[in-house]
């Protein structure tokens, strides 16, 4: 039988691995209170997550070690993010903060499941999550130009829990970890 060999020297996994380089920076910015270059940072960060994503699908560069080291970097983004906007805009957030909180449960338990069951964080790339993504992506750019949208907040916040749901389903049900998996309405029983 012969095997192959992925490339692991490509322009999506540079760019994941640019953006778990750059979150000890991002929290460091959020932390010492620099709000602007707090969010243009995140913001750069948000277009490389959505940009490696691009390329590795539009070139066929998608590889296992991409796929794990770009759920790697989301999920330190996303506590980044977290960080963030609970050091810098709770004084709006703190209105939704037990939803916030559960948002945050969320994001760290099926990464905590996964490790648990599969000795590795979660690497699904489900629809949901990426949609939710967006959503979240999109939050957090109004809220940081132009303020809190409460209807965005609830969009988010149903969208999270449903991703959340789809998520466990997939980890429960999965015997291994497996990537770029699309969703419960792609599954066939």
């Amino acid at each position: 039988m012969k095997t192959t060999r992925e490339n692991i020297y490509n322009l999506p996994n540079f760019l994941s691995l640019y953006r778990l380089l750059s979150v000890p920076f991002l929290f460091y910015v959020a932390y010492t209170g620099n709000e602007k270059l707090f969010f243009y940072w995140f913001l750069i960060n948000m277009f490389t997550d959505a940009l490696d994503g691009f390329i590795a699908r539009r070139f066929h560069m998608q590889t296992q070690l991409g796929a794990k080291l770009d759920s790697l970097a989301d999920f330190t983004m996303y506590l980044a993010g977290m960080y963030g906007l609970i050091h810098l805009k709770w004084d709006v957030l703190e209105t939704y903060r037990y939803s916030f909180y559960l948002l945050v449960f969320y994001y760290i338990f099926i990464d905590l499941f996964a490790l648990m069951k599969f000795k590795e964080i979660s690497s699904l790339h489900l629809i949901s999550s990426k949609l939710n993504g967006l959503i979240q992506g999109l939050f957090f750019l109004l809220l940081f130009t132009w303020g809190s949208y409460p209807a965005l907040y609830w969009l988010m916040f149903g969208l999270a829990s449903f991703s959340f749901v789809e998520n466990m389903y997939f980890l429960i049900k999965l015997k291994k970890m497996r990537s770029n998996l699309k969703g419960l309405f792609w599954t066939r029983s």
